[in-house]
């Protein structure tokens, strides 16, 4: 019913029960709205009118959403393309609405009340067409799989910032989809195929800020990340994060559980994924300086409690920035934690390299591995690393590609106890093999602790031993020496940028790494 027809009403009654004025009817209309008995909003172009008919409206609703083998003649047949692409992406089109509303006469008479309640409701959000034709995103029927491919870049990373639901979560999700939209007005990157990057469990916005924010579901857990090419500013994910947490606030407002959702973060910071199932509460780790965490998928590790918390605190950049240069104990913990990451990256990498181009010439590996049932097991990236090897050698191939041949082609002496430990081999076992299984566990021990980037003294003292025997020892097979490089590592006297220059560097080679399938990564 419009405004008017309301007042007209209203002019029939008994002077006793007539609403005196605009506001009182406002009132009168809220009250019944607040108690789900109707839909009326006070907002510009919403407030001319009310929606009495709740099971009217959510049957409009439900013509848009149904499957195929509930939808009119006319979409099976002369719209089904338009249909496809809306089931397929949640863009739907004006032609599409009326063509699913033709059972209904009442719903076409109705279509621009019922498209604004709607948007209102966070149920669609209107999108800007290029072709400038009426258009709708609707979240709930978006069936695109998240790729993830935007992990693959050489950005900053944020920590994961995660709301843990105890019901609804995935309603939720699609609303909040639907506010950072039209609310906040974040703007949806472009895939590959210039199509706007908003799938079924994700979707990634460009801020006005020049920040990127990736909005996703996993499980019960709703996560939010922000990246960026250039240093994050602490002040955009902080705003980014409060807007996030204030949107779920308002979108569950009104359901009846008491608390709907817990705040808190990641353990792995590896996004929407299985491989990180952990959920540490806002709470537990604001009131620590350093936790241990037990979560099964890698051994126990330590947090960075302030690396985890600072962008998404209440505080100034330049107060955080104060916070990251901290105490010297936490800058010795991470320039112990860089100069490991160095030895793996600069010396044990090329033992690799020494140890392949001793068993299999560079000019000879692409022939050799082509002609297995293994090529077709690598990826894109490693398969043009193997192609050019003939021309540039092994300079460019990662620990992981180098250990993977190693392990499937080399004749090398094999480790006592086989491939693919869970433990550092015994102190007496020391051929060859044992020696590529060290360095493999002891580079994902490094990378399991990625998070914290803090090494104690003690531990970087047992790691710096072993990784000086490996090498040692290493000398008589490939006939080269490592040791100077290993000496000038550890004696040199990092800087501050240095310093994190090097662990951003890890942690983004860590995140290559989890995109890689486990039956071609480091086992």
């Amino acid at each position: 019913m419009s405004l008017e027809e309301i007042n007209k009403v209203n002019k029939t009654l008994p002077n006793n029960y007539q609403l005196k004025n605009q506001e009182e009817i406002f009132d009168f209309l809220s009250f019944f709205h607040e108690h789900g008995l109707l839909l009326f909003f006070k907002d510009e172009g919403l407030r001319k009118y009310a929606i009495f008919g709740m099971q009217w409206f959510s049957n409009a609703f439900s013509k848009l959403i149904a499957d195929r083998k509930h939808i009119s003649q006319d979409c099976n047949t002369k719209y089904i393309k338009k249909w496809e692409c809306f089931n397929k992406t949640g863009k739907l089109e004006d032609e599409l609405v009326e063509a699913l509303w033709t059972v209904d006469q009442s719903y076409l008479d109705h279509k621009t009340e019922l498209m604004l309640y709607m948007e209102r409701l966070l149920m669609l959000v209107s999108i800007v067409d290029g072709a400038d034709k009426t258009s709708w995103y609707v979240p709930c029927m978006n069936n695109k799989s998240f790729t993830r491919h935007i992990f693959k870049r050489k950005w900053r990373y944020s920590s994961i910032l995660c709301f843990r639901f105890t019901s609804f979560a995935m309603f939720v999700y699609y609303r909040l989809i639907a506010y950072c939209m039209s609310s906040l007005k974040w703007i949806a990157q472009l895939d590959e195929d210039k199509s706007p990057c908003l799938y079924h469990t994700a979707a990634i916005f460009e801020t006005t800020k020049n920040h990127t924010v990736i909005v996703g579901i996993f499980d019960n857990d709703i996560q939010i990340q922000v990246i960026r090419i250039n240093k994050l500013q602490l002040k955009v994910s902080c705003e980014i994060g409060r807007s996030i947490e204030n949107a779920l606030t308002q979108l569950t407002k009104t359901f009846e559980e008491e608390k709907t959702f817990q705040k808190g973060y990641k353990c792995l910071n590896v996004f929407c994924s299985e491989e990180d199932m952990s959920f540490i509460p806002e709470k537990k780790l604001s009131e620590a300086k350093e936790i241990q965490c037990n979560c099964p998928i890698v051994d126990k590790h330590e947090i960075d409690v302030h690396e985890t918390l600072m962008f998404w605190e209440e505080e100034t950049e330049e107060c955080a920035n104060s916070k990251t240069s901290g105490s010297s104990g936490l800058n010795l913990d991470r320039t112990r934690f860089a100069k490991v990451g160095m030895a793996i990256n600069d010396v044990l990498t090329q033992t690799l390299r020494d140890i392949l181009q001793n068993n299999i010439p560079s000019s000879k590996i692409f022939v050799k591995v082509n002609a297995s049932k293994r090529y077709k097991d690598l990826n894109g990236e490693q398969q043009n690393l193997l192609q050019d090897a003939t021309n540039s050698g092994y300079e460019k191939f990662d620990i992981t590609l180098l250990y993977t041949l190693i392990r499937n082609f080399s004749t090398i002496t094999k480790p006592t106890r086989g491939w693919g430990l869970k433990a550092l081999p015994a102190p007496g076992e020391i051929t060859e093999g044992d020696d590529v299984e060290r360095i493999r566990l002891i580079r994902n021990n490094v990378f399991g602790h990625v998070n914290s980037a803090s090494t104690s003294q003690p531990v970087f003292d047992d790691c710096w031993s072993i990784i000086s025997d490996i090498c040692t020892r290493l000398v008589s097979y490939t006939g080269k020496s490592y040791l100077n490089d290993l000496s000038y590592i550890k004696n040199l006297s990092l800087e501050e940028n240095k310093r994190e220059a090097i662990i951003d560097q890890i942690k983004v080679e860590c995140k290559h790494d989890k995109e890689i399938p486990r039956e071609k990564c480091i086992q």
